[in-house]
């Protein structure tokens, strides 16, 4: 049965290699094209719209980096081995977005040489650069190859495992399915979206034979295996797919794990259980974007389907090539089936988890090609012509796709952060601190203000919401709990929940609107029974008062900024916006470094304080980085600006207050 089909197998890659070009000519235009596809991906790194998932992942690995463990202490709803890779290049490279999405481009970079191989050993060389191509326009990896998000390097390891497979059928030895486990494995703790990939996987151990003398080494017919041979084999595969959980069992909280990764799961499947309809048009839309590929991919599968009756005349014997004995086409559609049905199961199902179907279609795509080049070659008989004519009329029908998935890419590539974002931004370095943690709904809008959200937080998401996993409730404890000075609504996701936002508006003295959707709240209301840091009592005027202040980061280096945090009062409603001084002096009383500005950078006039509630002003001291070491004073005051006069301490009838006394290190 698999005689005549494994010798047109192994007669597609001679003569594609015969065909197409000398094998160096083909390394340049691969790599070229490689470089190509990478570089368009890179060029816009830092020019990317706001990403809900994509901030929730930064984020978590900054907390993780600044020393909050995942799970136990920072909920995070993603499989540690991608968030800690995120943390890894935030070591590298410093904590950005662009470091973070190096991580999603490294993956791009790994799938596209694993998919590129499995094509060039199934296919030849020009299979191998169908693939490429396939892969480097898909819109769907363009997108997700610039985002900081898990599923183009899980899918990769997933495809790396399936190829380490084949390197077992090709020599026997059971270490290659060790490792095939292995990447499995790991592609799971990157993110569990490719199970499906254990159905190819098995289908190809259970066909492999084994040694047989007198023959190609490693056949692909199952009849004369025993058990014992598949038991072996299943061993080495699951021991290297259970080694990258014991060390994450290990090395996390496992009911911690349990809780974020498995029950919430369960959680958002009974709150969202989906329905066909929506199932269907989410195929729909991947397809109607891919339909040229899908095309390419269905004539693969038929091409493969009908070769043995088409080529009575091709079924000479062939050797020295694993590729005569692997029915490959029929490897690639069970992964495609199987990938399908665990998307139909899939709930909710987003349009990125579409990513998984894309290797074996492109594979498919890639062998259509490859068996266009062999009906042509048999073109002498008239089935075979006839074919390699319908198959070159499908291909070229499906090259009509690619001007618009090109036109897709480029209109990705063209969203920019925008002047909104860039305004925001601004506003909260201006009333928050470093090191303050900041409630809301747009992770990477506080990410990229170098601010951190509280750890428990987790994923603001509105599947979250509806799973019960966010509460109003619950927003409220953290907002109040880690007393955060901002609370941003910025990604649609706290309108969900309207007791939070009456909440916030009620606690929160100052909002900056945008529009109905986009708005920052600060100004926090301290509550009665709030303590002040460093109380005071100090008059300035007649109506200020000097409550007290905070000093961080203790102790105090030269060369990194010092923010200050002073309580104010106002005891009745000021006439005045009064600018701010804050000065550092030393021992002679000289001028170190100092900041002028009205209340948070102009953000909050004094006029608009209320009467009778304390306000929280903040500055950022920037030291020089040669400030020598010693003992400084910090100074501060209140003037109008339009005269430069001072507002008098009525205690000590001086024209500022002196803080307190600094030490620098």
């Amino acid at each position: 049965m698999y005689t005549a089909r494994t010798n047109e197998e192994f007669a597609i890659s001679q003569k594609l290699n015969n065909l197409v070009m000398s094998k160096w000519l083909w390394w340049v235009l691969w790599l070229v094209g490689f470089v190509i596809l990478f570089a368009w991906r890179t060029q816009n790194l830092d020019a990317f719209g706001l990403s809900n998932d994509e901030g929730a992942h930064l984020m978590w690995a900054r907390l993780a980096v600044d020393g909050y463990p995942l799970y136990s202490e920072t909920q995070a709803v993603q499989a540690p081995l991608f968030i800690e890779s995120i943390g890894w290049a935030f070591r590298l490279w410093g904590q950005s977005i662009q470091a973070g999405r190096w991580v999603a481009l490294l993956g791009f970079a790994l799938l596209t040489i694993v998919l590129s191989g499995l094509a060039y050993r199934a296919g030849g060389r020009l299979a191998a650069l169908v693939a490429l191509f396939w892969l480097g326009i898909s819109p769907l990896v363009f997108t997700f190859s610039r985002l900081v998000m898990a599923e183009i390097p899980a899918t990769a390891l997933a495809v790396m495992a399936l190829a380490l497979v084949f390197l077992f059928l090709q020599n026997g030895y059971r270490s290659w399915l060790f490792a095939s486990g292995l990447c499995l494995g790991l592609s799971f703790v990157f993110k569990s979206l490719n199970p499906f990939v254990i159905a190819p996987m098995a289908l190809l151990v259970w066909l492999y034979r084994g040694p047989q003398q007198g023959t190609f080494p490693y056949r692909l017919v199952n009849r004369n295996r025993n058990w014992s041979a598949y038991l072996f084999d299943g061993l080495s595969w699951l021991i290297g797919f259970a080694v990258p959980f014991a060390i994450v069992l290990m090395r996390y909280d496992p009911a911690a794990l349990y809780d974020q990764l498995i029950r919430f799961r369960g959680d958002l499947r009974a709150a969202i259980p989906g329905s066909w309809s929506e199932t269907q048009s989410q195929f729909e839309a991947f397809v109607s974007g891919h339909w040229g590929l899908w095309l390419m991919a269905m004539l693969g599968i038929v091409a493969a389907w009908v070769r043995g009756y088409v080529l009575q005349a091709s079924h000479q014997s062939a050797s020295g090539s694993i590729i005569q004995n692997v029915p490959y086409n029929v490897i690639w559609s069970v992964w495609l089936a199987a990938g399908c049905v665990m998307l139909g199961w899939h709930t909710p199902l987003f349009a990125h988890h579409f990513l998984v179907l894309l290797p074996p279609l492109i594979l498919l795509a890639a062998s259509a090609v490859a068996y266009l080049a062999l009906y042509w070659s048999h073109r002498t008989q008239r089935s075979a012509l006839i074919v390699a004519i319908v198959l070159a009329l499908g291909i070229g029908i499906a090259a009509f796709s690619i001007p618009a998935m090109v036109k897709a890419n480029q209109a990705t590539a063209a969203i920019v952060t925008g002047g909104r974002e860039q305004e925001a931004l601004q506003l909260l370095d201006a009333v928050s601190q470093p090191d303050d943690f900041l409630m809301g709904d747009s992770q990477l809008l506080i990410f990229m203000a170098n601010r951190r959200t509280p750890p428990p937080l987790g994923d603001v998401a509105l599947v979250a919401i509806k799973a019960n996993r966010q509460t109003s409730a619950r927003m409220i404890d953290l907002t109040e709990t880690y007393r955060s000075p901002v609370v941003v609504q910025w990604s649609l996701r706290l309108p969900w929940l309207p007791e939070y936002l009456d909440w916030v508006e009620e606690n929160y003295h100052v909002h900056r609107v945008w529009d109905n959707d986009h708005s920052i709240h600060f100004g926090r209301r301290l509550a009665e029974d709030e303590p002040i840091p460093n109380e005071q009592n100090i008059h300035l005027g007649e109506s200020v008062v000097l409550r007290g202040y905070q000093i961080s980061p203790q102790p105090v280096v030269a060369g990194q900024p010092l923010a200050v945090n002073v309580y104010w009062q106002a005891n009745t409603a000021l006439e005045e916006n009064y600018t701010i001084f804050t000065q550092l002096l030393d021992s002679s009383s000289a001028l170190v470094v100092g900041h002028d500005s009205q209340p948070l950078s102009g953000y909050w006039p004094t006029r608009e304080w209320p009467a009778g509630e304390t306000v929280i002003d903040m500055v950022q001291l920037s030291l020089p980085a040669e400030l020598p070491a010693g003992e400084y004073r910090l100074v501060i005051g209140m003037y109008v600006l339009e005269t430069l006069e001072r507002l008098p301490v009525v205690e000590t009838n001086q024209d500022y207050i002196s803080l307190t006394t600094i030490t620098v290190e």
